[in-house]
């Protein structure tokens, strides 16, 4: 499955959207994705509550993930297709 991420309020994506492509359970790949390119806007605050909550985003599936992201502002959208 092929992913596109779109950038929210509390984060930055280099070009403002991002591609990757993961089977659709495969959370780490997942993860490691949105980690190298998704960059959070306060990262270098001593008390980074949003990096907490980004480590700790549900994980059940790619979707659920995507879904939480979105919910939290570290993503505005995303697209996925086959």
């Amino acid at each position: 499955m092929e992913y596109t991420v779109y950038e929210g309020t509390k984060a930055t994506i280099n070009g403002t959207q991002f591609t990757f492509t993961c089977d659709p359970a495969d959370t780490d790949t997942a993860y490691d994705a949105l980690a190298e390119n998704v960059q959070l806007n306060n990262q270098n605050q001593d008390d980074n509550q949003d990096l907490v909550d980004f480590q700790n985003a549900a994980d059940d599936d790619v979707e659920t993930m995507l879904n939480d992201m979105q919910k939290m502002g570290f993503i505005d959208s995303w697209e996925a297709e086959n």
